[in-house]
């Protein structure tokens, strides 16, 4: 009760006007100011909460004083120094291009500045920093490695690829974040086979259907060889064998000839 009284007091205090110069009181204000360092560049996501106090006034922003200033009267900041094919920009991406991603360069991103240095356009970010031009990038040393480990990336877009499973010998279909990851990383099936030197021959069709130990529930087709037919079947997720196929078609164009 004491606390409310008191907070009631302040904010009739500062209602009637206890704020410095270029300022006013409001009882719900926004979490994200405009300040000297972002008015140029607003935050684009802010927090809906209200925050009772003073607040600048139309026209001012925040400097690092807490004063409100007119935006003109901020002082200058000095952009930090870039490197050779890259420039500054107070408000850049979050998810920027590289070496490792330019092929297939995320398509969803956070909407955060991130200020300092980025790279030119037609230039990637290499492993070590530098802008370099996409052909310029350094061939990684995970490159066409079938027997790396699954790495889906450290970003969150969303591409259907496929990686060499060396425990169970056959190419399986992962969600790619978009950067990051290794050599293990085929845009189809078929350039995984290729690549990873495992193909699915004939002799697959007559192994018998397996379903594994895990307990996802993937739809499958397998080589029935009593009834000489494709059939549906569901499988587990892991420690399969070659008779095992997405669709229908890949079956029977495998198996039937």
């Amino acid at each position: 009760m004491k606390l409310l009284v008191l907070f009631s007091l302040v904010a009739g205090a500062f209602a009637l006007g206890g704020c410095p110069i270029n300022q006013h009181y409001e009882s719900c204000g926004t979490a994200c100011p405009l300040t000297c360092d972002n008015y140029k560049n607003p935050s684009r996501v802010c927090v809906m909460m209200c925050v009772p106090g003073c607040h600048c006034d139309a026209g001012y922003v925040k400097d690092a004083d807490g004063m409100c200033v007119l935006p003109e009267n901020c002082p200058n900041r000095a952009p930090e120094t870039c490197g050779e094919n890259e420039h500054y920009n107070a408000c850049g991406t979050d998810c920027p291009v590289t070496c490792d991603n330019y092929e297939n360069p995320p398509v969803v991103c956070n909407f955060m500045c991130r200020i300092g240095c980025e790279c030119d356009k037609g230039f990637v970010r290499s492993p070590d920093g530098r802008c370099l031009l996409p052909e310029d990038c350094p061939l990684r040393t995970s490159e066409k490695n079938c027997e790396d480990e699954l790495d889906t990336g450290v970003c969150f877009g969303y591409f259907p690829m496929y990686h060499y499973d060396k425990e169970e010998g056959i190419c399986k279909k992962f969600i790619y974040g978009g950067c990051g990851g290794n050599g293990n990383r085929y845009k189809t099936e078929a350039e995984c086979l290729q690549n990873c030197g495992k193909s699915r021959s004939e002799s697959a069709c007559d192994q018998e259907r397996k379903t594994g130990p895990c307990m996802a529930a993937f739809r499958r087709y397998f080589f029935n060889k009593e009834s000489g037919n494709c059939e549906l079947f569901i499988y587990g997720g892991c420690q399969g064998n070659d008779n095992n196929f997405e669709t229908k078609e890949d079956c029977i164009n495998t198996c039937i000839p």
